[in-house]
Formats: C-alpha cells, structure tokens, sequence
C-alpha cells in the first residue's frame, strides 16, 4: 500500500497521523489506502489514548434510534449509521474497545414486539454495525454498565416470564470475544436499577419499589458485598477518578440533589455538595466529558434538559453551572448516551 508519507520513515508518519484532530478522521481515511488501513489498525486510538491525546464525545440515542456524536466544546454533531434493525426505546450503550454496544429488551419482528436481548456493535475504526451474541437468557429492565479498559460489559438482574430468582443474575459480556459468561448471583433481588463499573468493581444500587440496596461485584475475587447506603440515588457515575452518585428528591419540584461520593477505602457514602438542576423529575442520563458532567433530563411536558456542571472537588467552591439548548440534529428525545474516547 506505500509508505504514510512519502520520504518520510513510517514511524514519524503514524506519529503524525495520530495527532489528527477527531473531526478530521473521517476525511483522513478517504486520501489513501496507507491512511485508511493506519486508521482502522485497532492500535492506532489505544495508542492516542496512551500519549494522552484522545478526545472524548457523547454518543446520544434518542427515542427514535437516531444516533449522533456531540462535540460539548465545538457544539457540533455528526450522526451515525442507523442502528440495522428495529428495536424498541428499551435499550442499553455503551463504548468499549472502540465499540459502541447497544443492547436492547425488545426487538421487532414481523411488526410484532418480542423480548430480544439483541446485542449491536457499531465499530468506529471500520464504521460499521454488526450483530453480537445475544444476552443468555431474555430479560427485562436490567442495569448493565461497562469496564471500557477490560472491553466488557456487565448485566445484572431485571425480570424475565421464563426464569425464577433473574433478578439475582449477572453476566458479563466481552466484546472481542463476542462471548457472555455466567456470574455468581447478587445477594438481593434488585429492581429500579442504577449502575456504574470503576477501579475493577461493579456497583449497582436499586429503589424506590424495594428497600434501598447498593451491592459491589469485585472482578478480580468475583464475589458480592453489600453495602450501607441511606441516600436514593437517580445515577452514578464514574468521573474524574471517583465514584458518585446523583440524589434523587423523590420527583419534587425544584429540590436540591446532593452530589455524592462513595469513598472506597472505607465503603461510605458522604455528601459533597448540593445543586438545584432546576426539574423535579427523573435523571435521563449522566456521562463524563471532559472535567464535566453532562446531564439530561426530560419533564412531564416531554419537554427536555441537558446541562454540564462541574462538581467542587474540580473546581475548589462551589458547583460550575452550564446550560445548553436544544441539541441540533437529534430527530426526537434523548434517552440514553455514552462517553467516546477515541
């Protein structure tokens, strides 16, 4: 195929290429064979993300099975290749391995709605779909969150017509392998799911229908633990090196939501800080970008909100506040997103 740049050694050319802004990428892959072939090498973004050069985007699934990728500082967009296969509101994303992964409850067949626990990979080095290996048994209203350096992805209880004690499984899936595998059960049944994978553990909190349960699955011993948790939490979510977790004021209006963090060392939960988001209902979505997390909600009016804000363990006072508008280019609600680093 040639050299990356002619006269130039290899070596000084991939360093060149990978210092490519994002945006351009897609354009990189059109000027030659050498280019499009560096580009989908499957080292060329672990390597950006090794020399600390990566940037990150929200991938955002709306109602609709529309996709797009949101640049948070260039407020742009670009969409994605349709999801090949009809599927219902009721899904999951989330990014491993340079991989987009959707795994969704139901999928349409024949116009007809049936439990499907499909799994889709959209592959953003060759940008294309395909289809993975399904959930091992077909569940309903599960949690499910990723350890995006390992490549794998958890799925813990929901509710299934055909299985007795679902809400006490788990399973992982792994997306090079396209392989599921079996987990010890949890030691609760758990409903009205908010989960989070960081530093090797998956946490899963569950509430509101039940008493308030947060279990810890450790990767590397496999087992479960429970753990003390007197606070109802909308999300969690892994940002800035620590775990926290939204408060959820019980959908009255206008309520502050406590930011809190879990202290792993001592498996406690304490409150750093407060902030009005300005809505009563639930939480849609939170993901890190950046130094910020970004937050959507929708209300009874289905009219929706996305903010960033930073908490004060970034700032040093007070919560960072940032209103954003109608995102453009998204056909309908947001219901879901993920955090790309590429």
């Amino acid at each position: 195929m040639g050299s990356l740049f002619p006269g130039l050694p290899d070596e000084i050319g991939w360093e060149c290429l990978l210092r490519v802004e994002l945006n351009s990428h897609h354009n990189l892959k059109c000027v030659c064979k050498s280019w499009n072939a560096a580009l989908k090498n499957p080292h060329f973004y672990e390597e950006r993300k090794r020399l600390k050069i990566s940037e990150q985007r929200i991938c955002m699934l709306d109602d609709r099975r529309g996709i797009v990728v949101y640049d948070v500082e260039e407020k742009s967009y670009r969409r994605l290749p349709p999801i090949p296969a009809e599927i219902t509101n009721f899904y999951h994303c989330h990014f491993a391995k340079q991989k987009l992964v959707i795994i969704s409850d139901y999928e349409f067949s024949d116009r007809e709605r049936c439990i499907s626990n499909s799994v889709w990979l959209f592959d953003f080095t060759c940008s294309k779909w395909r289809r993975g290996t399904e959930t091992p048994r077909p569940i309903l209203g599960f949690a499910s969150a990723a350890d995006e350096q390992g490549g794998l992805i958890y799925v813990a209880g929901g509710h299934c017509i055909f299985a007795k004690d679902v809400r006490r499984c788990t399973s992982v899936y792994n997306v090079e392998e396209d392989k599921w595998d079996f987990l010890p059960d949890m030691n609760a049944y758990m409903s009205s799911y908010s989960a989070v994978f960081s530093e090797g553990k998956f946490y899963l909190y569950s509430g509101r229908e039940i008493e308030p349960t947060f279990e810890v699955f450790d990767s590397y011993t496999r087992s479960w633990k429970s753990v003390e948790n007197r606070f109802n939490s909308a999300c969690f979510l892994s940002a800035f090196g620590r775990l926290y977790c939204l408060s959820d004021p019980e959908y009255e209006y206008n309520q502050p939501r406590e930011l809190i963090e879990y202290e792993y060392s001592q498996d406690k939960f304490h409150i750093v800080g407060a902030h009005s988001m300005e809505w009563g209902e639930p939480l849609i979505f939170t993901v890190e970008v950046g130094h910020n997390i970004f937050v959507g909600s929708m209300d009874y009016d289905f009219v929706q909100t996305f903010l960033t804000f930073t908490p004060p363990s970034e700032t040093g006072g007070a919560f960072k506040r940032i209103g954003i508008d109608r995102l453009s280019g998204l056909s309908s609600f947001v219901l879901h997103a993920a955090t790309l680093d590429l």
